[in-house]
């Protein structure tokens, strides 16, 4: 509840939305207690074929009779008192004096009576309609006006209510994205793809509802209960509290079911995440999927996690059909007590059911009728109200899995006073560096490689021994574990990491383009650049060949992961967005292992330009891109086994010459 309570005060910076919408509720419920509470004139003076002049001169002669009939029954009891006072009989005088009390609180509530129907009297005389047909009229009116400006209220009350909702949700999207991307690479994998989208727009949606909830229904229909209770009140408070003897009971199991909702709305968030995981996967490797024809396993497992959200689904639906039971008995007891103790009191013309006073005075059919309406007024209020407790639970579990991402400290952040990224050709020192993804495995043990500015190196060793892992620490994908990298003489660490990686291309083995034109991806982090700009980029990366015999050119749309296009002509975007950045440092991790014969010497034509004078890390499988690097650096195991120069390995390095005989892939 805490996180959910958090939310609540996120949606005080639309205060203004807020104070409106609980002003809509206020007048909802004024006007569904005065469109209830004309059920008392219907039957006291329509019924009756009256006219409110004719009701209110008759109400104040029965005032008036009896008025005088109780001040003369409390004045013969007060003669009964003196006689029993002479004649020693004690226990008659603490009677007499129970009834005169009695009496005096049946005098009190007719002269109170009397007061408001003088009160009203000379506005009635002058306005009122003057015949009964025209008061039905009258009345029939003022409910259909009612009922319009009620709807009207409601109306803003719902919109209100939907702003604040939908834009609090809208801040906490913001907020879960942005530290979603300032999270690590590894965590991203760790908690999976699925469930962080289902905690960014499900959870969240279900926190929006929760929040449209609290401010819309639990406010409105609360205000309603209390202005038709406020009306049952007025008429008879002592036959309300009976009526409510029920409440306790009804209440407890409420609680009851509010536990076992939340518990059941964990769960069913948990197993939604589960299947969103299942689903995100099964589509993504649709194509290995297919390859090794397990379609039925994954429609196995997909039935598996999807049947156990149906059953968390089913009994969350289980647990909502007992609460609006539960809302549903509660109204109807209330109802129940009322229409027997009142047809009693009605019927007997008593103001007492057995020793228990209910009334003031003795009750007419109109008043009793209009204590009904009222009670019925609470009870679609309490009908509408069966849900809200298991909305609101759902919003307090979704809360509870939103708000760690929004308090999530990145693992990668910077300092609070950063050192400015030198500018210029910048080296690369990288000293005793340690790092592991689990405190049982080592991945770099030690590293030591120093990359002059403008000089390029290439990477290379077999699958596993920490090549990836050491160039994904130049950028701060992840922080050394141990020991550190210098850029341009300063630890990584000390600078912002935005304006360390805006120094830094990066081009991936797995080319990862977006559902957009291609214009847009090669101009990817660099939106300020031009057409002609991308054009060139495009043109060195020998991309524009293929791009121009598109049917909208740079303005094709490529799919998702760029799945129109080829693998070679994916990478070739990849290598021309990088290029389009013009970084001090780039990074290449088998920049060119998709690209076809035809092209390959080419882009090494322009791999060998673009890296002139430019601070070069390589990994590569390929032989022939050896040469266009000045230094090589041959892992093994998490370690340096040796560094230098393509002639300087080769005469030196056993491992080094085994590769050149058989191939770098062989080795690898």
């Amino acid at each position: 509840m805490i996180n959910l309570r958090r939310a609540l005060w996120m949606t005080l910076k639309y205060k203004w939305s807020l104070i409106g919408s609980f002003v809509c509720c206020l007048l909802v419920a004024i006007l569904w207690g005065a469109n209830l509470g004309a059920v008392y004139p219907f039957v006291e003076i329509v019924m009756q074929k009256k006219t409110l002049v004719e009701w209110v001169d008759e109400r104040s002669r029965e005032s008036d009779t009896r008025i005088a009939e109780k001040q003369q029954q409390i004045a013969d009891l007060e003669s009964q008192i003196a006689a029993e006072k002479a004649a020693a009989a004690p226990d008659s005088v603490a009677s007499l004096k129970t009834k005169i009390t009695l009496a005096n609180a049946e005098l009190d509530g007719e002269v109170t009576r009397k007061w408001w129907t003088e009160t009203l009297a000379p506005w009635i005389r002058s306005y009122a309609p003057k015949s009964a047909f025209a008061t039905l009229g009258w009345l029939m009116g003022f409910m259909f006006l009612g009922t319009v400006m009620r709807g009207l209220f409601l109306m803003g009350n719902m919109v209100l209510v939907a702003r604040v909702g939908q834009r609090t949700v809208l801040d906490m999207q913001n907020d879960v994205f942005r530290n979603v991307l300032d999270m690590e690479v590894s965590e991203l994998g760790v908690r999976g793809t699925g469930d962080l989208v289902s905690r960014i727009r499900g959870e969240t949606g279900a926190i929006g509802q929760a929040i449209s909830i609290l401010f819309g229904k639990t406010i409105r229909e609360p205000m309603k209960m209390a202005v038709c209770l406020g009306g049952a009140a007025w008429f008879n408070w002592r036959l309300l509290l009976f009526s409510m003897l029920i409440c306790p009971l009804a209440g407890y199991l409420m609680m009851r079911l509010a536990r076992m909702t939340k518990r059941a709305n964990k769960k069913a968030v948990e197993e939604s995440a589960n299947l969103l995981n299942r689903l995100y996967q099964a589509l993504t490797y649709l194509r290995v999927v297919k390859a090794f024809t397990n379609e039925p396993n994954e429609r196995t497992r997909f039935k598996t996690v999807a049947r156990d959200v149906y059953k968390k689904g089913m009994r969350i639906a289980f647990y909502n059909s007992l609460s609006r039971i539960n809302s549903e008995l509660l109204g109807v007891g209330m109802i129940t007590l009322s229409v027997l103790a009142g047809g009693y009191l009605v019927i007997n013309e008593t103001c007492f059911l057995g020793p228990i006073r209910l009334s003031s005075t003795v009750m007419d059919y109109g008043t009793l009728l209009t204590f009904f309406g009222f009670l019925i007024g609470v009870a679609d209020p309490l009908r509408k109200m069966a849900d809200v407790y298991n909305t609101i639970q759902g919003g307090v579990v979704a809360a509870d899995r939103v708000f760690p991402l929004i308090d999530q400290t990145p693992a990668v952040a910077s300092p609070a006073s950063p050192t400015a990224v030198p500018t210029g050709e910048l080296d690369i020192e990288i000293r005793d560096v340690r790092f592991s993804y689990d405190e049982s495995n080592e991945v770099l043990k030690g590293v030591n490689v120093s990359i002059p500015a403008g000089t390029s190196l290439a990477i290379i060793g077999p699958n596993g021994c920490g090549k990836s892992t050491m160039i994904n620490l130049i950028p701060r994908f992840f922080d050394v574990g141990g020991g550190k990298i210098e850029i341009g003489g300063h630890d990584i660490r000390d600078f912002d990491v935005r304006s360390l990686r805006q120094k830094i291309g990066y081009v991936t083995q797995m080319t990862m383009l977006f559902n957009d034109t291609i214009a847009e991806n090669i101009a990817y982090g660099n939106e300020s650049a031009t057409i002609e700009q991308v054009r060139d980029a495009a043109i060195q990366a020998h991309a524009d060949g293929f791009i121009e015999a598109l049917d909208n050119g740079y303005d094709s749309q490529i799919g998702e992961h760029g799945g129109k296009l080829s693998g070679g002509q994916r990478q070739r975007l990849s290598l021309a967005r990088a290029i389009l950045k013009d970084p001090e440092i780039l990074i290449l991790d088998e920049a060119t292992s998709q690209i076809d014969p035809e092209s390959e010497q080419l882009i090494h034509e322009t791999l060998a330009e673009f890296i002139k004078g430019r601070t070069t890390v390589m990994i590569t499988h390929r032989l022939s891109t050896l040469d266009l690097v000045d230094r090589i650096l041959l892992m093994d195991g998490g370690e340096v086994v040796d560094c230098g120069t393509h002639n300087e390995l080769l005469a030196r390095c056993p491992v080094y010459q085994r590769m050149q005989n058989f191939g770098l892939d062989e080795v690898a």
